[in-house]
């Protein structure tokens, strides 16, 4: 994925789906709250698409999720990822 690649974001009630320009896909797991989607970072593990997955390494992991925090920060509804607990 590079930074220039955009990503489809399609809501449902308890997630959301991210597809990428290949049409592969993840299951985004969170909670939807007033304004938006908190999304659970654990949730980014594998591309899907065509019954075959690729695992989601860290680095383009961190890539997606500021992706995605970047498409929505003008939307009203926007996606945020919870914060590790300790």
């Amino acid at each position: 994925m590079t930074q220039t690649s955009q990503l489809t974001l399609t809501a449902r009630n308890n997630h959301i789906t991210v597809e990428n320009q290949s049409g592969q896909y993840f299951q985004l797991a969170g909670e939807l709250v007033r304004g938006g989607f908190i999304a659970d970072p654990a949730s980014v593990k594998n591309w899907n698409k065509s019954g075959a997955t690729q695992p989601i390494r860290q680095p383009e992991k961190d890539e997606i999720m500021t992706q995605i925090m970047k498409q929505t920060i003008n939307s009203p509804f926007k996606i945020l990822f919870q914060e590790p607990e300790i």
